[in-house]
């Protein structure tokens, strides 16, 4: 008789860039859906995606354990810069 093995499910490598890019593309077109202009959505969709996918790919991958505090740090940067250019560019295209 055989050993079975157990055998974790693990998450593929890059997945959490795609939950990056869904969230990113959602918001970009939820932004252009209420605001109907491109020049938001665009920044909005790299603003987002790429600091939630870079945090999200961290969270699965087991060496998540591993990381530096300065990592962390610049990845919540990313994110409020991000968020902060969003609103900075909206309320521009909103009342100039």
């Amino acid at each position: 008789m055989k050993n079975s093995k157990s055998i974790n499910p693990g998450t593929l490598k890059g997945t959490g860039y795609i939950i990056g890019a869904i969230i990113g593309i959602v918001a970009a077109i939820t932004a252009f859906v209420f605001t109907e202009n491109i020049a938001i959505s665009i920044p909005l969709l790299a603003g987002l995606s790429i600091p939630l996918g870079m945090i999200f790919e961290q969270k699965f991958q087991v060496q998540a354990k591993e990381k530096s505090q300065r990592t962390t740090k610049l990845l919540i940067t990313f994110f409020t810069v991000g968020v902060l250019l969003f609103f900075l560019i909206f309320f521009i295209a909103k009342f100039i």
